[in-house]
């Protein structure tokens, strides 16, 4: 049997493959969920599948570890941030000097977080209390929320990737993502996975679909050099 180009590429960047065998759904793009029998996007429905065998965890890219990582950087995020992309903060790409933080305080605050600061900081990133502050004699009112960005984010996710995961590896993860922010925001697996003590990212490809360049650069400069579980999950389509 010819051996498939995702299984190739795998392969070759010495990272697992998986086969998940799913149903179309009737709309395009759309997969059936194996728990539920919804149509749902195609991440969903291979979450679904992880989760039928007591995995949790969140679908959407890096949207979970980074946002993490940004409630870790801060002993208590100031409101005026808390839907500040972690790129824009990590790189000090703002327009304002209050929201300029040393790299090094942003990293030291990752390495001490605790359970108690990250959910203080996930509370105050997910709000959408109207707020009002003042900056180089400029006003400004603002409601955004993190959430507005990443609605599917919860606090159990940030509670329980933290517990799996540890400071040491996000500390690890933040001090390489703190060099090339805008570079390193992008080509995070779709899945992050998690049972017991094992914690999984799984990049997620529909059929035709091919591993980003983005990606790449993501295995390379994260998955190896920490030893992250990176999975490639190439989705078959059956009838059943």
């Amino acid at each position: 049997m010819k051996k498939s180009s995702l299984r190739h590429t795998a392969e070759k960047f010495e990272i697992p493959y998986i086969d998940i065998s799913l149903s179309r759904g009737a709309k395009t793009n759309s997969w059936i969920s194996p728990i539920d029998c919804r149509a749902v996007r195609v991440e969903d429905a291979v979450l679904d599948s992880f989760k039928l065998n007591g995995w949790r965890g969140y679908g959407g890219e890096g949207g979970l570890i980074l946002n993490l990582i940004k409630a870790m950087s801060f002993e208590k995020i100031a409101p005026r941030n808390r839907s500040t992309y972690i790129e824009a903060l990590y790189a000090q790409n703002v327009a304002f000097d209050e929201d300029r933080f040393p790299p090094e305080e942003l990293l030291n605050n990752v390495a001490k977080a605790d359970t108690r600061t990250i959910e203080r900081n996930f509370d105050l990133m997910a709000s959408r209390e109207n707020i009002s502050y003042e900056s180089e004699g400029i006003s400004f009112t603002s409601s955004t929320s993190m959430l507005d960005f990443f609605p599917r984010l919860e606090r159990w996710m940030f509670i329980e990737l933290f517990k799996v995961a540890g400071n040491e590896l996000i500390y690890n993860i933040a001090s390489k993502f703190i060099q090339a922010p805008y570079e390193y925001r992008r080509g995070w697996p779709d899945l992050t996975i998690w049972r017991d003590n094992e914690l999984k990212f799984v990049e997620v490809k529909a059929p035709g679909d091919k591993l980003q360049n983005s990606q790449k650069v993501i295995i390379e400069n994260f998955a190896k050099p920490f030893g992250l579980n990176f999975v490639l999950a190439g989705v078959i389509e059956t009838n059943a």
